[in-house]
């Protein structure tokens, strides 16, 4: 029974050892065929990019070529003729960026520049020749010993190609895994602009007009826009989640989970595997999450959200946190399996990503946390409908709100609101959770309009209930009777009481007060039978609460 190595991306290691391997060697051929100079894979974290890197490097590098040939025995890409006419023929320069990280852009170029150094020191062998001018010389000496400045730092990857086309008489295969995760790192701590003029330098003087250049191949979880990142770099070619080339190289697909399951007698599982861990779209292929598929097999088919304890997802926490009503409302949308529509911009602005919905919409998209699916075409965009891709991530989008609020709300006074609610304490509930919104809602006024305002107020009321999830199902604008009720919380233990929520606004302009507001919430339940799905499913005991607020304070109130 062949091991499974999760984590291990390195491609001898994985081949030399007797692990479990998803053969997608026939990446190597397309890349080759590609016309396109230099090409960028963003693709979410955990998906097989740093492996699929690793794979280019052992098949092109001229160095160790018998012993490399040797790990790809058995591999698809040796029945290509590509097989015998390229692998081991050209000077590869491999870097990897995934641990340039840092507080401030003094750490993130130090990490830079030793990462340069390390690659410099693979290549010394360009030394032995003589050939080098003195300039030359100083300049490479200056970088292996990590004392290069941000100009030499910027030019070095141009000067280590250029050495090494003269020394092979080939020209490079530049391979950069990961290039924008000091961007990533820049953007949350406060020094963007000057981390993006750097590696756009970088960037710039490596892959655009080197003629020692083969083929350059980044990959990272976005592509950061053209203006900001690429403005000297017009021959990328890129490869997104949308774009249906190389869409089964990343991730696994339905077959090669199937087999997966098969050999590891978990075939049984295949259609709960599928709920949890399939749903991403690549192109117009399905794929799964490899990370979390190789965890649950490993786990002997335990079923919980894997890809959470390892995806660096405080940029995406931030970005919901912090985000504004529109998007807190399509995520609440998306949970409740609302639709949701939005054009997707396949190139990320950072300057304009908290002010910007579709931006977000399509920062989530590309880092794995909603997928878009095609939906429409209007005028001249592409209109995808955003869903949430499967119950994983369903699971870590209820952590990641769960947070979001704790983090503003006492989790002990969190715990004695909703325990008051249970228990039918309804004084403490309306204290507690006007006070939640005097100090956490910030944005919410009475000013605006009153379904908008009863729409955030029901996200952010939503958000706190979900800490009940382990004794009770937790709902919103589900079906009922004649209507749909705004909020119900069903006990798992169907002796226990359930409740019904209806949630309204004053409206100040009708002088309407807030009795009235609360008797017309509490007559609607009735009226409109809220209660009959929840009878349905075996609950006998319901509570019937109205909420109503103006922005400032909130009142609440049980039926008699």
């Amino acid at each position: 029974m062949k091991k499974l190595a999760i984590g291990e991306d390195d491609f001898k290691l994985l081949r030399q050892g007797n692990n479990y391997f998803v053969d997608k060697s026939l990446f190597i051929q397309e890349v080759i065929e590609d016309a396109s100079r230099v090409l960028l894979f963003p693709r979410p974290r955990r998906f097989g990019k740093t492996l699929n890197m690793s794979m280019l490097h052992y098949f092109f590098t001229n160095k160790n070529v018998e012993e490399n040939r040797q790990l790809f025995t058995g591999l698809a890409i040796t029945q290509s003729p590509v097989f015998v006419q390229y692998q081991g023929q050209y000077p590869v320069i491999s870097l990897s960026l995934k641990s340039c990280k840092g507080d401030n852009f003094e750490k993130i170029f130090y990490s830079i520049r030793a990462v340069i150094a390390k690659e410099f020191k693979t290549h010394e062998s360009v030394l032995e020749t003589g050939k080098l001018y003195q300039v030359e010389l100083q300049k490479f000496n200056s970088i292996i010993e990590e004392k290069a400045d941000e100009s030499l730092l910027s030019e070095s990857i141009l000067l280590l190609s250029e050495l090494l086309h003269r020394y092979y008489q080939q020209k490079v295969f530049i391979l950069i895994d990961e290039y924008d995760t000091p961007v990533h790192e820049a953007f949350l701590n406060g020094f963007y602009t000057q981390a993006i003029n750097f590696l756009r330098t970088l960037l710039g003087n490596t892959l655009k007009g080197n003629q020692h250049l083969q083929k350059g191949i980044l990959t990272g979880i976005l592509r950061v826009s053209k203006e900001s990142m690429f403005s000297d770099l017009n021959n990328v070619e890129v490869y997104s989640v949308l774009n249906k080339n190389y869409n089964q190289y990343f991730g696994f697909t339905q077959s090669e989970v199937d087999e997966m399951l098969d050999y590891y007698g978990l075939n049984n599982s295949k259609q709960d595997v599928k709920n949890w861990y399939n749903g991403y779209y690549f192109g117009d292929v399905e794929i799964y999450n490899p990370w979390s598929i190789l965890s649950f097999v490993k786990n002997n088919g335990e079923f919980k959200p894997y890809w959470l304890s390892t995806s660096a997802n405080a940029l995406v926490h931030s970005l919901i946190k912090d985000s504004d009503k529109t998007v807190k409302k399509d995520i609440e949308d998306v949970l409740n399996n609302n639709p949701v529509f939005s054009k997707i911009d396949e190139n990320i602005a950072f300057d304009f990503l908290k002010n910007n919905r579709e931006h977000i919409l399509s920062f989530l998209v590309q880092t794995g946390y909603l997928k878009a699916r095609y939906h429409d075409f209007t005028g001249s965009d592409i209109i995808y409908q955003i869903e949430i891709p499967n119950s994983e991530l369903r699971k870590i989008y209820h952590t990641v709100v769960e947070t979001w609020f704790n983090e503003s709300i006492g989790s002990k006074e969190l715990d004695e609101m909703l325990n008051a609610l249970i228990a039918n304490d309804i004084n403490t509930f309306e204290r507690i959770l006007s006070k939640f919104v005097l100090e956490t809602l910030s944005y919410f006024n009475a000013s605006r309009k009153t379904k908008e305002v009863e729409r955030v107020f029901q996200a952010f009321l939503l958000g706190m209930l979900i800490r009940l999830t382990d004794r009770y199902e937790v709902y919103s604008e589900k079906e009922s009777g004649y209507g749909r009720f705004d909020v119900s919380v069903i006990p798992k233990d169907k002796s226990k009481q359930a409740i019904i929520m209806e949630l309204k606004s004053i409206d100040t302009f009708n002088n309407e007060t807030k009795d009235q507001t609360l008797e017309a919430a509490l007559k609607q339940i009735d009226d409109r039978r809220y209660e009959a799905a929840i009878r349905q499913q075996g609950c006998t005991d319901i509570m019937k609460v109205a909420v109503t607020f103006d922005g400032k304070r909130v009142w609440a109130k049980t039926a008699s």
